[in-house]
């Protein structure tokens, strides 16, 4: 496995140079889908295994179409001839109806034939045409999940603008009302009501309205998407790496599309140099990540391929979502996006209790989360994606895998209770959080009816963030709580009673414990349990809990040696 770098080389941060890389991402994508769905690779999901190859087949065209201009015939030509064959229902490689799953990739295809029509849609015969237009069409008026889905039928509806097919609007406009109803204020959208606040904020309601848009005109949820840029800063690091959490982190480099949105839209949120900042560092972070195969094609997982770190929808074609981040090669490379010369953020404590979270960087640029939400029981991972304390740009986190013992448990950013001391059980259901005028995150969880928790969280701009536990058990119960994990190769190591630390690869990790008596140790967490590196060691405290009241306070630290 290898890296964008090692197999296209460095990262040209110009517009000619994203265009570059969006036909170097999307290429070995379209190649591949382009030979038929019995070329698609099976891969864990949880839906068909055609419904897999659309997703290889069309996500890529979010970057390819606003990328056009440097994206060879070769690659349109066998991508218009393969996605004419997947709409038309007398073909052997028709999808199906445009219903379900394939509501997601009617907007990919929707937003190819918006942006680039003379690439997908002149070349094709009249007959493929009109049955192209028919799915289009049949795939706008379908029903969709009651979350972001909304949005792609509106996408879908304007392609069907671009190529000239009658449509209702009045269906676009009751999807986008709906959308309306899911905010909670101050910039934030639920997806779905009950849903968390994660990444789907920023590359889809706010990506998707600022497209939207640029395509209609129509600009009622802008001024959300600007209030949200203006906090969004505060999730990447001086380096690149926007901080891990939530749901979908296998759509990688999407992370950062809201910035090149902006400028697809031409709506200067922040000065221009610090949203290019944000998207040229965070595109070079991702450049470098071990995460291609070896015919230069995306994996599934994060920072490396380890499918055991995705929730169950992610396959094989899924990952080509992050081309998103090329959006923004729609401003045209005299757009002071492309122009302006990048700054770097200093250090932040920004508080965002609409998004139940405080985000701080420290002065080395390193990004810590501090987390009100819960966890989110139907994705797949959701109590480690969404229910740890605390989550980091430098270190990431891990999930837990089948197994007795802390080393499955994994409990990096989290307290975890044991009533055996091998079976381990964290925050799932709990209060969403609040946050106090300093920044101090405070959470109420029950693991057990007769448990319950107070948490208060407080993170500072040095590295460390302090966690207190104000625990009421009237059972008795092990404690594990861990700090930040680094790699296994070549670490080093100091453990004392109260405090255990280590050292790997240029990053220092440390736990203390604050006088309540848990011993300090390292484990070796589970391989393939973490987002950046196969194999971990962690910082850990132990101990025991009789049943009655006590409080436990530890201070945790990661940076750079």
């Amino acid at each position: 496995m290898t890296s964008p770098h090692r197999t296209f080389g460095p990262l040209d941060q110009s517009h000619a140079g994203w265009g570059a890389a969006a036909l170097a991402i999307g290429r070995p994508a379209v190649e591949l889908a382009a030979r038929g769905p019995g070329a698609m690779p099976v891969t864990m999901s949880n839906h068909s295994h055609r419904e897999n190859w659309f997703e290889l087949l069309t996500r890529p065209l979010w970057g390819l179409a606003p990328a056009k201009d440097h994206v060879p015939d070769a690659v349109w030509a066998p991508l218009a001839a393969a996605l004419a064959r997947a709409l038309d229902p007398d073909d052997d490689w028709y999808v199906g109806a445009g219903a379900g799953q394939r509501s997601v990739e009617a907007a990919a295809v929707g937003w190819g034939l918006a942006t680039a029509p003379e690439k997908l849609w002149e070349p094709l015969e009249p007959k493929a045409k009109d049955k192209a237009a028919a799915w289009l069409s049949a795939a706008y008026t379908a029903e969709v999940a009651d979350t972001n889905w909304h949005y792609f039928p509106v996408f879908a509806g304007h392609g069907l603008k671009r190529i000239g097919v009658k449509h209702d609007p009045a269906v676009a406009a009751a999807h986008l009302d709906r959308m309306g109803e899911f905010l909670l204020g101050d910039s934030v959208f639920e997806d779905g009501f009950g849903g968390r606040v994660d990444y789907y904020n920023p590359f889809a309601f706010h990506t998707y309205a600022l497209l939207h848009s640029r395509l209609s005109g129509d600009d009622r949820f802008v001024e959300n998407a600007v209030a949200f840029a203006r906090r969004f800063g505060s999730w990447f690091a001086a380096d690149g790496a926007a901080v891990p959490y939530g749901r979908s982190l296998g759509y990688r480099f999407a992370q950062a599309s809201l910035w090149g949105a902006l400028a697809a839209a031409d709506v200067e949120a922040v000065p221009w140099g610090e949203a290019a900042g944000y998207a040229r560092r965070h595109l070079d972070w991702w450049w470098r990540r071990p995460m291609l195969d070896t015919e230069g094609r995306l994996t599934v997982g994060y920072s490396y391929p380890n499918d055991a770190v995705v929730e169950q929808y992610l396959t094989a074609g899924s990952p080509w979502w992050a081309t998103k981040v090329f959006t923004g090669l729609l401003a045209g490379p005299g757009h002071p996006f492309w122009t302006a010369e990048e700054t770097v953020p200093g250090p932040v404590v920004e508080a965002h209790k609409a998004a139940r979270a405080v985000h701080v960087r420290d002065r080395a640029g390193h990004v810590t989360r501090l987390n009100g939400q819960a966890w989110h029981p139907w994705a797949r991972n959701g109590q480690a994606s969404y229910g740890k304390f605390a989550y980091s740009s430098l270190a990431a986190f891990s999930h837990t895998t089948p197994g007795p013992g802390l080393e499955a448990a994994v409990p990096d950013g989290a307290l975890l209770l044991s009533e055996d001391g091998r079976h381990w059980r964290g925050r799932e259901d709990s209060d969403e959080g609040t946050i106090d005028e300093n920044g101090v995150l405070t959470v109420e969880w029950q693991p057990w009816d007769d448990v319950s928790i107070t948490t208060s969280l407080e993170a500072a701009v040095d590295g460390w963030h302090a966690r207190v536990h104000v625990v009421d058990t009237a059972r008795t119960l092990h404690t594990g709580e861990g700090g930040w994990c680094v790699p296994k190769s070549g670490h080093v190591a100091q453990v004392g009673e109260a405090q255990a630390a280590v050292t790997s690869q240029g990053l220092r990790s440390e736990i203390i414990d604050s006088g309540t008596g848990r011993e300090a140790s390292l484990i070796e967490p589970m391989p393939g349990t973490h987002l950046y590196w196969p194999a971990t060691v962690l910082p850990v405290l132990r101990g025991i809990l009789e049943p009655g009241k006590y409080v436990l306070k530890s201070l945790i630290y990661v940076g750079t040696e």
